[in-house]
C-alpha cells in the first residue's frame, strides 16, 4: 500500500502517516482513505465531545439510513407503523453488535436515554419526541411531539446505538470506542489524528469490501485535491465549488453536487424595515448564479430551500429582485446611507457571492465592505450581536419550516432586534397549534410576514459538493450535504 504521508514540504499540511504494521496489512487488503472535517477527540457518540460523523457511522448503526438521493429508509429498524404521534419500531432480528450479541430494544432505548443526559445533545431528541419505551425484545415505542419534524432523519443521523451491557457511563473513550453494530471496529488514532478502522467481517449487513479505513485530519481543498490526484486519499467528504469544478474536469475523480436542504441567504440585522426591504429586492439572484454558480440553480422564490419547504413549497411566494421596488424602499428608509455596512462571510464561495451583493447594493446607494473570517469567528460575532449583515447557507436535512422559524426567537440567541413582536409571537406560537389546518395557515401567514419584514434574504438553493476517486464505488451522494457516509457499503472499483 502507498504509505499515507504528509504532503509536507510541497503542501505544508500533513495528512498523517500509517504505521508499518497497518501498511503491511493493507498491502493484501484494500484500504479506503477519507479526509474528515472535524478530527475525532472522543469515540463516544452519546456525549457532546468532538466526534467525527465519518467515524461514528462506521462504528455505530442507526435506526434509519440515508439513501443516496437523501430519502430515509430503515436500517436497524425492520418495519414501523405510525398512528398520529405514536410510532412503533420493529427491529431487525439479525442485527448484532461486534461482540456478537443481538441488538435489542433495550439497547436502543438505553442509547436514547443516554443522549437525554447530555445537556448539549438532548435538544435533538426532546425537540422531536417526548420519550421512547421498550415494548418487547425487538419492539420500541416512540412518542413524537409533532408531525412536521423529520424524525426519521434525526434517527438516521444522530441516534447511534451502542451495546448497553458493555457501555461504561462517564468513561472517556479516547483510544477505544463503545461496542457498536457497525461495519467497522476501531483500531486506534495516531498523533496526526488519523483514525484507523478495521472491517468487521461478521457484520450483519455483509462484510465490507474495504478491509481498512483511514480517516485523516482535515486539510484545505487544494491540498485534498492533490492528495486525491496522487492517490493519497480516496474521499473528500465536503468541498467548495472551486474544488468541485476542478475535480469535475479530472477523469480519475468523481465530483458530486447534491442539491440538499440548504439555502444561501443574508441575515440582515439593520433595524429599519424599509432598508431591509431594499436589500431584499435589490439583489439580482440570476447574476449571482451566472457568476458564482456557472449558471446553475434557480433564484429563490421561497424563504427556504425546496426540500425544507416541503408541503409549503410555493404556498407563500414573494417578489425577489425588483430594482424599482428596491429604489422605492430605500427612498423610505431612515438609515444613514453615509455609513458603510459590513457584510460578513466565512469562506471563499460566500466571498464571491458577496461581491455581487456589494455591486447590486451600491446601485441603491448602500455601501458595503466584505469581511471574511473563519467559521468560529463568524458565529461568535453572530451570537454576540456584532454583525450588521451575514451571508451564509442555512438549513439541514432534519429541519422543517417551523424549525427554521426558530432562528427569529430570542431564545435561539440570534440578535434579530429589528423584527416586530408580532413576528416573534408568530414563530413561537406556530409550533403549538395542534389543529392541522390552523397550523398550516399560521405557517403560511408567517412566511408572508417574513417577506414583508425581510430579516432574512433568501438568494438560491445552495448545492453541497464532495469528491472521491474512481477506485471507490457506491458512495452515498447525499453525504455531501449530510456528512453521513457508509464506508461499509462502498465498493472497490480497481
Amino acid at each position: 500500500m502507498k504509505k499515507l504521508v504528509a504532503l509536507a514540504t510541497a503542501l505544508a499540511l500533513a495528512l498523517g502517516t500509517v504505521t508499518t504494521s497497518l501498511a503491511a496489512e493493507a498491502t493484501a487488503d484494500p484500504t479506503l482513505r477519507a479526509v474528515c472535517m472535524v478530527s475525532a477527540e472522543n469515540f463516544d457518540p452519546l456525549v457532546s465531545t468532538m466526534t467525527d460523523k465519518l467515524v461514528n457511522h462506521a462504528l455505530f448503526d442507526c435506526l434509519f439510513k440515508f439513501e443516496s438521493d437523501g430519502t430515509v429508509v430503515p436500517m436497524l429498524v425492520d418495519t414501523y407503523e405510525q398512528d398520529g404521534l405514536e410510532v412503533t419500531l420493529h427491529l431487525r432480528k439479525d442485527a448484532v453488535f461486534s461482540s456478537g450479541n443481538p441488538v435489542t430494544a433495550k439497547d436502543v432505548v438505553f442509547s436514547y436515554n443516554q443522549v437525554l443526559k447530555d445537556p448539549t445533545l438532548r435538544y435533538n431528541m426532546t425537540g422531536i419526541s417526548s420519550g421512547m419505551e421498550v415494548v418487547d425484545d425487538y419492539t420500541v415505542a416512540l412518542h413524537l411531539n409533532n408531525d412536521y419534524d423529520k424524525w426519521q432523519n434525526y434517527l438516521a443521523e444522530l441516534l447511534y446505538i451502542v451495546e448497553e451491557a458493555s457501555y461504561e457511563e462517564g468513561k472517556e473513550y479516547l483510544t477505544e470506542a463503545p461496542v457498536g453494530s457497525g461495519p467497522y471496529t476501531l483500531v486506534g488514532i495516531d498523533e496526526a489524528k488519523t483514525v484507523t478502522l478495521k472491517a468487521n467481517d461478521n457484520y450483519w449487513g455483509g462484510a465490507p469490501e474495504f478491509k481498512t479505513v483511514e480517516v485523516c485530519a482535515a486539510v484545505d481543498n487544494a491540498t485534498g485535491l492533490v492528495a486525491l490526484q496522487t492517490g493519497e486519499v480516496d474521499l473528500l467528504a465536503q468541498v467548495g465549488r472551486d474544488a468541485y469544478n476542478q475535480a469535475a474536469a479530472d477523469p480519475n475523480l468523481k465530483a458530486i453536487a447534491f442539491d440538499g436542504w440548504q439555502i444561501m441567504g443574508i441575515m440582515n440585522f439593520v433595524g429599519d424595515e424599509a432598508f431591509r426591504q431594499a436589500v431584499f429586492h435589490g439583489i439580482n439572484r440570476e447574476t449571482i448564479l451566472a457568476i458564482c454558480n456557472d449558471g446553475n440553480g434557480t433564484p429563490a422564490a421561497n424563504m427556504y430551500s425546496a426540500k425544507t419547504m416541503d408541503r409549503y413549497l410555493d404556498k407563500a411566494p414573494f417578489t425577489g429582485y425588483d430594482p424599482e421596488l428596491a429604489a422605492e424602499c430605500i427612498a423610505k428608509s431612515e438609515t444613514d446611507l453615509s455609513h458603510t455596512f459590513t457584510l460578513s462571510v466565512m469562506d471563499a464561495d460566500s466571498a464571491a457571492v458577496a461581491q455581487c451583493v456589494k455591486a447590486d447594493l451600491a446601485a441603491l446607494g448602500i455601501n458595503v465592505d466584505i469581511s471574511q473570517t473563519d467559521a468560529n469567528t463568524f458565529f461568535a460575532n453572530l451570537q454576540s450581536g456584532n454583525m450588521e449583515m451575514g451571508l451564509l447557507a442555512m438549513g439541514t436535512d432534519m429541519v422543517s419550516v417551523e424549525g427554521m422559524f426558530s432562528m427569529f426567537s430570542p431564545e435561539q440567541g440570534y440578535p434579530f432586534k429589528n423584527i416586530t413582536d408580532d413576528l416573534v409571537n408568530k414563530v413561537e406560537t406556530v409550533p403549538l397549534i395542534e389543529d392541522k389546518e390552523e397550523h398550516e395557515a399560521a405557517v403560511i401567514d408567517t412566511l408572508n410576514q417574513l417577506a414583508v419584514e425581510c430579516p432574512w434574504v433568501p438568494l438560491y438553493d445552495n448545492p453541497m459538493y464532495a469528491v472521491h476517486s474512481n477506485r471507490v464505488g457506491n458512495v452515498n451522494e447525499c453525504g455531501a450535504a449530510t456528512y453521513v457516509y457508509y464506508f461499509g457499503d462502498m465498493t472497490v472499483e480497481e
